[in-house]
């Protein structure tokens, strides 16, 4: 502010000096103002110049000051850019994501995990305390579905620039469970309404989360154990589940779905066993079970009757699921919402 003054007292000086001489082509304060960015910018057109000795002397502070006042312009302009485009690489200007997917922590699991959400054309927000992490995030990922962002994990309150209170789920993939469990109970006291799916090595810390509130803990150990030992007594089995369990990519990849039933959904109030044979018959998909009230009934009775809010359960392959989501009036999965 002081420089800003300083220069302007001698862009004045220079005027008042100036316009007073008659052989002066410096005649208005517009003039001196032309003069001094002229001089500013080291353009020199050679238009204006003072002829007066103290409106030279004048003149050669302002050149003098000029290369100052530029490089200081020239580098607090690059600052500022490399603050920006700091602060956005790391995610501090968040997004406006919802009925997303946040996954804190990222390693290959993390990875796995997040391509198969991307897979079902779902949005994920990673939340991580370490760049290099980020780095690799960034580099990995477009942004169009992903976003990233660096943070400490004690500052919770910077867990809300990538929407946390509007979140379908958030993963919690930390190197220690006990990270993981702190993390799991700090998320479900700020938000009490946002399912937590957790994953954790020890099998034994596994009733600890449960009982902390937490809706899904998953021991990796158990699904390893399960899936390998169905691959030994029943390995068709334990291929085709492998296989379920994998969001369809192609047309001929099979899929475990889940659907919401809207209110103007072609199903709502149907009787099951009439959406059954609808759903085989017309769309080539196999529907194994509804969700009511938050139950899973798996081969439920057949007069059982669908109702808006349910879910539906189902077995189709990749190019059924265009069909089902126009079907539907969404995309799978219980982030979407009327």
């Amino acid at each position: 502010m002081l420089a800003l003054v300083i220069y302007s007292v001698a862009i004045y000086a220079v005027y008042i000096l100036e316009s007073a001489h008659e052989a002066s082509n410096i005649k208005s304060i517009g003039d001196a103002l032309w003069y001094s960015i002229v001089t500013l910018t080291t353009v020199g057109y050679g238009d204006l110049y003072p002829v007066t000795v103290a409106g030279k002397i004048i003149g050669l502070f302002l050149i003098i000051g000029s290369m100052g006042v530029l490089g200081f312009l020239i580098s607090e302009i690059h600052i500022r850019f490399q603050n920006y485009m700091e602060k956005r690489k790391t995610g501090y200007y968040g997004c406006d994501y919802k009925d997303h997917y946040i996954i804190i922590g990222y390693n290959e699991f993390s990875r796995k995990v997040a391509q198969q959400i991307l897979n079902a054309n779902q949005k994920v927000a990673f939340l991580t305390n370490d760049r290099n992490q980020l780095e690799l995030i960034n580099s990995i990922y477009e942004k169009q579905n992903v976003y990233a962002l660096f943070t400490d994990y004690k500052i919770f309150e910077n867990f809300e620039k990538i929407n946390m209170s509007r979140a379908s789920r958030v993963f919690i993939n930390l190197e220690a469970d006990t990270d993981s469990l702190v993390m799991a109970i700090n998320i479900h006291n700020n938000y009490p309404r946002l399912e937590i799916v957790a994953i954790c090595d020890n099998m034994d810390l596994k009733s600890t989360f449960i009982n902390a509130g937490i809706k899904y803990v998953i021991a990796k150990n158990e699904i390893a154990s399960k899936l390998v030992a169905s691959y030994l007594f029943e390995p068709h089995v334990a291929n085709y589940t492998e296989d379920l369990l994998t969001t369809s990519v192609s047309d001929f990849d099979s899929d475990i779905e889940e659907y919401k039933i809207l209110k103007k959904c072609v199903f709502n109030k149907m009787p099951y066993d009439e959406a059954f044979y609808k759903m085989k018959k017309e769309y080539n998909t196999v529907l194994i079970g509804i969700v009511k009230n938050g139950i899973i009934h798996k081969n439920p009775k057949l007069e059982i009757i669908i109702e808006e809010g349910d879910y539906l359960i189902l077995i189709s392959d990749g190019a059924s699921k265009n069909i089902l989501n126009k079907l539907f009036m969404l995309s799978e999965g219980v982030a979407n919402r009327e």
